[in-house]
């Protein structure tokens, strides 16, 4: 439960085995529970905060919502957390959103009928990734991508945080996960903005380069804390076309292109 002023919010992200994409968004504020959902087409804010039940591991879909049906169970697998702390040393600062990742990625399985149409989630084909926030508010200006393939998660945030109400930075966060390894690059343990545009992004840290081209940043509206208030809107794109790189002194160690990558570009 969100105390005053303060919000919390959780972020399940679903991808079938035909690469149909949404993810939906519990939270509790100021105002109480929400429930909304993006898909490559549109954000809802539902109105029936029953329309999505969690059980352990089970997610049940009953969404009647404008030109919105969803029905059907999904059971979803072992999480994939990060083994280090998402926020380093951070977590002990007074921030106005601290950030959590439950399961870089996980397996998905079931059936749902989206807009009348069966949709498969099947084991080796269908993947989930969860995360979420609290605090006060979300970052005034932020980055966040999110691509989640067969072997590879990436999940990156950049924004201006404040400190102690006067002093402000840019932070970096991002997680790479590829064949059982684990990738770091956060300004706590010297990860830096090379370069941001909304066409490219190049991070460094020490020996280490990512570099990630985005296509297009349109999006749909969803909304985001301000005090503990559901009333900024922001927006989120589902489907975005990406390519990245990860190297270490000049050797790739992992490249792919992902055309359901997430994003939300507030700068």
């Amino acid at each position: 439960m969100a105390k005053k002023n303060r919000f919390y919010g959780k972020y399940y992200k679903f991808i079938s085995d035909d690469g149909f994409t949404f993810a939906f968004i519990t939270s509790h504020s100021n105002e109480g529970d929400m429930l909304q959902v993006i898909t490559p087409s549109k954000g809802y804010f539902l109105d029936d905060l029953e329309s999505i039940k969690i059980e352990n591991d089970k997610v049940t879909f009953n969404i009647h919502h404008e030109d919105l049906s969803i029905e059907g169970t999904l059971t979803l697998g072992k999480p994939h957390p990060l083994s280090k702390k998402v926020m380093g040393f951070f977590s002990y600062f007074p921030l106005e959103c601290v950030h959590e990742i439950y399961s870089m990625h996980h397996t998905l399985e079931g059936t749902l009928a989206i807009n009348g149409k069966k949709t498969s989630y099947t084991l080796g084909k269908a993947r989930g990734y969860i995360e979420g926030d609290r605090g006060k508010n979300f970052p005034s200006k932020y980055i966040w991508y999110n691509s989640v393939t067969e072997d590879v998660t990436v999940t990156m945030a950049i924004a201006t945080i404040p400190i102690l109400g006067f002093i402000r930075f840019t932070g970096l966060l991002c997680f790479i996960t590829y064949q059982g390894k684990e990738y770091y690059l956060c300004t706590y343990n010297g990860g830096k903005v090379k370069s941001k545009s909304t066409s490219k992004i190049e991070l460094k840290k020490g020996k280490y380069r990512f570099t990630l081209d985005i296509s297009f940043i349109e999006g749909h509206p969803l909304k985001a804390p301000v005090k503990g208030d559901m009333v900024r809107y922001i927006k989120e794109n589902i489907n975005v076309p990406t390519s990245y790189t990860l190297t270490h002194k000049g050797q790739t160690i992992v490249r792919r292109q992902d055309e359901l990558s997430s994003l939300e570009y507030m700068y």
